[in-house]
């Protein structure tokens, strides 16, 4: 084990010298032009590290689970994470728009209100006086006009502050999408440090850390050999996402393994708790919550539910900015987002073939496809975590958005329900990647069309999935000798 962590180790010390630039490479700097980018080194890199984290997740299932060896993996997996710290985003730049939204809200205006734009576009101050209630006026209370242009002035200064990262938010247009508990963190790490990316992944990595330390403490409830948090604390995907490029989902995913240790514990009014912090950090824990009434936790499902209400009221009230504009921009992406979501993508182009507009009609098939998953999980005699692991696996498969980063809320639950065709596919997915570097064309059957980089991600997936639902031995029987205990 040590001599895998020391490989792999040197593997990822390549990436973030390559990041730089120091491999005789141009590296991921934003400004560089994608052709330029040396993403064809990365890959190999990467497939290196995929290859070396297979041996050692199918050679964990042999080893007993002492101190020594928790301490290689989880060690390990500090030091993986610190070497990636202060490598370039590979091919991101969302980290960008965290470091907005905080310094707007430090600087005392709603996130939700305005969106990256607006700090570019001077408001008409005639066209706002006509706005203005005189009543407002006569009580003594600020003009619309006059805080209008006072938030202008605001938004231009947190621009012009650092106009390189302003250039290099994407969709300037939208609202942001990211719920409260995720904005107070922004807000934090721009408190602290402005402007500054290795801080606020730093704080992303403490989650994903403490995600780490989550898994171990369930693997020993549920009477399961904790080496094998290993299959998230080293998986290369985990580890790009969140220590390379910054992706602050381990947040949402640190809410929902604690919700889950808290479940296993019989606390679950604190999972409830902590299962409501994970929707103000990202929408999907939403999904479980009503899996509470299954164990007839009839308080958990209001808790969750006040818990997601009281993080969304000040900002609702926050600069009247009401509850349409505060779902604004994630009204925008449930309407018109799509990126690499596999089933949607051949649902969307077999309805093109009779429907002149087929997006709607996709999304509503694949929501309704999921929703009957949902309810079969949910009366099925399975386990409570296992519930949520198939309700999640089957929610980002059918998701018109599979971004690779996505999948890592998947990823913990699969030190606990080891299926390794689920295991591939966090290998394969950074295929998607490509997209930046390399066309890949697609494949045309008539009026049906869909571009080959999804089928390099998911039919190998797929097949894996078949074989391993088909037969119980070989890897599959070593990975899952030990059953979980029953919630």
């Amino acid at each position: 084990m040590i001599i895998y962590a020391l490989i792999s180790a040197l593997i990822w010390l390549a990436v973030t010298l390559l990041s730089h630039g120091y491999l005789e490479t141009g590296g991921f700097f934003f400004d560089l032009p994608n052709g330029q980018m040396p993403f064809g080194r990365f890959f190999i890199l990467y497939v290196l590290a995929f290859i070396l984290y297979l041996i050692t997740v199918i050679k964990v299932s042999r080893l007993p689970a002492d101190r020594r060896n928790i301490f290689i993996v989880i060690s390990g997996a500090i030091v993986f994470r610190l070497i990636l710290l202060p490598g370039i985003p590979v091919h991101e730049n969302d980290i960008y728009r965290y470091i907005w939204d905080g310094k707007v809200s430090n600087a005392g205006i709603n996130p939700y209100k305005y969106p990256p734009i607006q700090a570019s576009i001077k408001p008409n101050v005639s066209d706002l006086e006509s706005m203005t209630d005189s009543s407002a006026l006569e009580t003594g209370l600020k003009p619309v006009s006059t805080v209008i242009s006072s938030d202008f002035e605001k938004l231009k200064k947190t621009r012009d502050d650092n106009s390189k990262f302003y250039r290099r938010i994407s969709f300037k247009d939208i609202p942001t999408v990211y719920p409260p508990f995720a904005q107070a963190v922004f807000a934090l790490s721009t408190f602290i440090a402005p402007g500054s990316i290795f801080f606020m992944k730093f704080l992303f990595v403490l989650f994903d850390t403490a995600v780490i330390f989550l898994l171990y403490m369930i693997l020993k409830e549920m009477k399961q050999n904790p080496l094998y948090v290993v299959v998230y604390a080293w998986n290369p995907l985990v580890l790009k996402e969140f220590a390379n490029s910054g992706h602050y989902d381990s947040l949402a995913i640190c809410c929902v393994m604690l919700a889950v240790y808290l479940m296993l514990k019989k606390r679950y009014i604190f999972s409830s708790i902590s299962l409501g912090l994970g929707v103000l950090s990202k929408f999907y824990p939403i999904i479980f919550i009503p899996f509470f009434l299954i164990k007839k936790q009839y308080k958990a499902v209001p808790v969750s539910l006040a818990v997601i209400g009281a993080g969304y009221l000040p900002f609702f009230i926050w600069g009247k900015t009401g509850l349409r504009s505060v779902f604004a921009g994630f009204g925008t992406y449930t309407r018109e987002w799509a990126n690499n979501g596999f089933i949607f993508s051949i649902i969307h182009a077999l309805t093109a073939i009779f429907v002149y507009d087929p997006y709607i009609l996709s999304r509503i098939l694949c929501g309704t496809i999921f929703v009957i998953i949902w309810i079969f999980i949910y009366f099925n005699k399975q386990d409570l975590p296992g519930k949520m692991f198939w309700a999640l696996t089957a929610m980002f498969l059918l998701s018109p958005v599979g971004d690779p980063w996505y999948f890592c809320w998947v990823i913990p639950f699969l030190c606990i329900y080891r299926q390794f065709s689920l295991i591939i596919l966090s290998g394969l997915l950074i295929l998607h990647y490509f997209i930046f570097t390399r066309d890949f064309g697609a494949v045309h059957i008539g009026s049906f069309k869909i571009v080959n980089l999804l089928l390099m991600q998911y039919v190998p997936f797929f097949l894996f999935f078949i074989i391993e639902g088909r037969f119980k031995y070989g890897i599959y029987s070593k990975l899952n000798h030990m059953k979980p205990k029953s919630l």
